[in-house]
C-alpha cells in the first residue's frame, strides 16, 4: 500500500524513531511499534532504512570518526533537542514532587553533607532527597530519590533506611543506598548492615564506588555506555551513544564531578571520540 505522507515527513518520523530507540530507555513495546511502522508501506520501510543508515554513520565507519554528524541528521536532532527542552521541563516539574516533600534535597550535579540529630552523617548525591523521622524507638530515614551515603553512630535505636525495596539497617556502619529502576543498590563500606535480615559483606571496591562523595568518578575498565549513563546523573539532558560496539569500549580514569563536561572532553581526547552537542542532548560517536 503506497504511503499518503510526503517523503520528508516519513524521513523525519523515521529519525524520530532512531532517537527514541537509541536513547537508552526504549521498551520492547516501542521496538514492536517501530517494526509495525516500518511495515506500513514500502515508503515507510525505505525511510526507516535510510534513517538507520544515517544513525549508523555517526560512528560505525572509520570515515565517520573524522567528520561531524551528517547535516540532515544534525538538523533533525536540533529540532528534537528543542522539543526535549519543553519535555524535560515538564518532566522535571513532575520529578520534583518527592523533593518538595523531603526534609533535605539536592539539585542535579549538587552534593550535600549533613549531620542528623543523633550525630550520624549523611551525604546526598546528585538529584537526591531524604526525609527523616526519629522516635524514641527508631531512627528512620526515607530515601525519596537518588543516592545517599550514611555514616551512622552507635545508638540503642536501630538506624533504618527505607528506599524502594526492603529496609536497610546499620548501626555504627558506613553504607550507601541508591534508588534505581532495577531495584535498590546497597553498598557496605564499614561495620555491619542488613537488608531483609540478611547481613551484607563489605565491598572491596567501596572506596572507588563511593568516590562521588569526594567529587570524583572512578572507572576501571568499565564499558563506555555505563560510564556515560553514570555521567548523565550529574548533568541535565541525555547522552546518547548509537554505536553498540562503541558502547562496549572499556574506559578507565578518574574524573572531576565538579566539571562533568570535562569528562566528555577527556573521553574525546583520550579515546578519539566525537561528540555532537545540542540543547539537552549530546550524541557520542
Amino acid at each position: 500500500m503506497p504511503s499518503c505522507q510526503p517523503p520528508s515527513v516519513l524521513s523525519d518520523d523515521a529519525l524520530d524513531w532512531q532517537v527514541l530507540l537509541h536513547a537508552g530507555n526504549a521498551t520492547a513495546a516501542d521496538r514492536a511499534r517501530y517494526q509495525r511502522w516500518c511495515q506500513l508501506s514500502p515508503a515507510h520501510a525505505e525511510a526507516a532504512a535510510e534513517a538507520e543508515a544515517l544513525w549508523r554513520d555517526l560512528g560505525h565507519t572509520p570515515s565517520a570518526q573524522a567528520r561531524p554528524a551528517p547535516p540532515r541528521l544534525r538538523r533533525r536532532l536540533s529540532a528534537i533537542a528543542a522539543s526535549l527542552v519543553l519535555c524535560m521541563a515538564g518532566y522535571a516539574g513532575w520529578q520534583q514532587v518527592p523533593f518538595w516533600q523531603a526534609d533535605y534535597h539536592t539539585a542535579v550535579g549538587q552534593r550535600q553533607s549533613l549531620t542528623l540529630a543523633d550525630g550520624s552523617r549523611v551525604t546526598l548525591n546528585s538529584a537526591s532527597a531524604l526525609s527523616v523521622v526519629f522516635s524514641e524507638h527508631e531512627r528512620k530515614v526515607t530515601l525519596e530519590a537518588g543516592e545517599a551515603l550514611f555514616e551512622t553512630v552507635a545508638d540503642p535505636r536501630p538506624f533504618v533506611v527505607q528506599a524502594a525495596g526492603a529496609p536497610v539497617t546499620g548501626n555504627a556502619a558506613v553504607f550507601s543506598v541508591r534508588r534505581q529502576p532495577g531495584g535498590d543498590q546497597v553498598l557496605l563500606a564499614e561495620g555491619q548492615a542488613q537488608v531483609a535480615g540478611q547481613a551484607l559483606q563489605p565491598a572491596p571496591d567501596a572506596a572507588t564506588r563511593t568516590a562521588w562523595q569526594r567529587g570524583k568518578l572512578i572507572f576501571n575498565g568499565k564499558p563506555l555506555g555505563q560510564v556515560l549513563a553514570e555521567l548523565e546523573r550529574y548533568q541535565h539532558g541525555r547522552i546518547v551513544i548509537p554505536d553498540h560496539q562503541l558502547a562496549a569500549l572499556e574506559v578507565s580514569g578518574v574524573f572531576d564531578l565538579d566539571d562533568p563536561h570535562a569528562l566528555l572532553r577527556t573521553l574525546e581526547q583520550r579515546y578519539g571520540l566525537k561528540v555532537t552537542y545540542l540543547p539537552f542532548l549530546a550524541v557520542v560517536y
